[in-house]
């Protein structure tokens, strides 16, 4: 009898203990939104493939050109800030690579630039050049600081890319006015044999709970690489920096003359976008491509192509295009850039008088980055076919919230044979089983595009009394892209 309960105890502990390993293992996504970019909370997909969703170019790009004598022919965005009480884009550029110099705007697309009476150029102070004239900061608007008077910070660099820089840091309370911090400088590269490169500076990261920022961490190819990599250090308060470490490098399905110049990054819905610059050496052209990650150093490279393509021949961005970090607006997520029709030398000859840098605009709808795409199939199709879905599994998880939140895309009616867009939804439990409600035919048909659709049920879209329990999702859909969903 005794062995009997002993027996009984260790099933019993063995049985807690594999229960509380279940329960840590699985995934809580409570409110937070998930995007299709991995396979992060997919089991099982048919009939459907992962597709990158390119940015949109502004039909007036480029937003801002040179068009004054401090300018020259050559403009570029160093940073673009909402705000938000005075619901006003600034920008703040350089022209001509040697004056800084400051636009607003009230729609981010039509751009002026204000006379500011700060600095006097060829004796006039009519223009809107902002002191100092030299002062090229890296910045950012802090909204994790708690002191007014440092909302702004800036890092300016010093030295050579080929030796050694420094870094000084500079506080601001509107972005025009600055205060050099009493501890510079804060970045000495010479200890560090001079591994910092070409530097953005991502500001405070919500996700790790840290300053961040990411470089080209091989001094300018002078890695056992031979190779431009990208690096990442951190910050509990801007003044003391880790050692960066390299987090991307070219793989095998890269050309081999490709380098990554920069990297600037947002934490955004709990995870990390990137717009990583491509540099490709023999065309001398640099175009980025769009990475995600989870946790800050391990990225996912899987959309190789431009997210933001080259101009056509002629255009102002045929070479390059630099994009700064993203800023979501609304329903619109918004990517400025610099473009310029030449990189080097030999394309800056080519170009001759007609050479132009200047500051291009393209967009995506609010979190559109990348999709499953659905099956394309018309009413008119044959047999099953005329039924056929493509069909997206989850993972089990468990949510917090009451509603489910879709944003997809509806095929346009028109196309060649493509019918109506379908989008439905099946809740299933953690064996597998739909749960009684929640099926394929109770799900009400979505059709018509949207960024945040709730999902119904037999006219119902209450789900409360499924919040904090393991489920997951089955979509079913044909004629549209699935990007999101998120529990509310």
């Amino acid at each position: 009898m005794v062995r009997l309960k002993l027996i009984s105890i260790i099933a019993l502990v063995f049985l807690c203990a594999v229960s509380e390993a279940l329960s840590e293992g699985l995934i809580n996504i409570g409110s937070q939104k998930q995007f299709f970019v991995d396979d992060y909370l997919i089991e099982r997909v048919d009939n459907t493939v992962l597709a990158m969703s390119q940015a949109v170019k502004a039909e007036s790009n480029p937003v801002l050109r040179p068009d004054k004598p401090w300018e020259g022919n050559d403009v570029r965005v160093d940073a673009v800030i909402f705000e938000e009480q005075e619901q006003l884009f600034r920008m703040w550029y350089t022209g001509n690579l040697s004056v800084n110099c400051l636009a607003t705007s009230k729609d981010g697309v039509h751009w002026e630039k204000p006379v500011l009476g700060l600095v006097e150029y060829e004796g006039s102070k009519e223009n809107n050049i902002i002191p100092p004239e030299q002062f090229k900061p890296y910045f950012f608007k802090d909204l994790h600081e708690t002191d007014p008077a440092k909302r702004y910070k800036g890092l300016v660099r010093y030295g050579s890319m080929s030796t050694t820089m420094q870094f000084d840091l500079f506080y601001s309370p509107d972005g025009v006015q600055w205060t050099p911090c009493p501890e510079n400088p804060v970045i000495d590269t010479a200890p560090r044999r001079g591994r910092f490169g070409p530097t953005v500076f991502m500001g405070w990261d919500p996700i790790r709970e840290v300053y961040a920022m990411h470089l080209e961490n091989s001094l300018h190819r002078w890695s056992p690489a031979g190779k431009r990599l990208i690096g990442r250090a951190e910050s509990p308060d801007m003044i003391h920096w880790s050692e960066p470490e390299t987090i991307i490098v070219p793989d095998d399905q890269d050309p081999p003359d490709l380098d990554f110049y920069c990297m600037p990054t947002i934490a955004y819905e709990g995870m990390y976008v990137g717009l990583l610059w491509n540099f490709r050496m023999i065309r001398s052209t640099i175009l980025p491509q769009i990475v995600f990650s989870r946790n800050g150093t391990h990225y996912n490279r899987d959309y190789r192509e431009p997210f933001i393509a080259p101009g056509a021949n002629g255009s102002f961005d045929t070479a390059v295009v630099y994009p700064i970090d993203p800023i979501v607006h609304g329903d619109r997520i918004l990517f400025y850039y610099t473009g310029g029709n030449y990189r080097a030398h030999e394309t800056f000859a080519a170009v001759g008088d007609k050479a132009l840098f200047a500051v291009g605009l393209a967009e995506t709808p609010r979190d559109r980055f990348v999709s499953f795409e659905g099956a394309r199939w018309s009413d008119e199709a044959a047999g099953a076919v005329a039924n056929r879905y493509s069909q997206v599994l989850t993972r089990s998880f468990t949510f917090s919230g009451s509603q489910l939140h879709l944003n997809f895309l509806a095929t346009l009616y028109g196309g060649a044979g493509v019918g109506p867009c379908e989008m439905r939804v099946e809740i299933l439990d953690s064996t597998y089983h739909v749960i009684s409600g929640f099926g394929f035919d109770d799900c009400e048909n979505l059709s018509t595009s949207s960024l945040d659709q709730v999902v119904s049920w037999n006219g119902n879209g209450d789900l409360s009394e499924l919040a904090g329990k393991p489920i997951r999702l089955r979509f079913y859909f044909k004629n549209s892209s699935l990007y999101a969903f998120q529990f509310k």
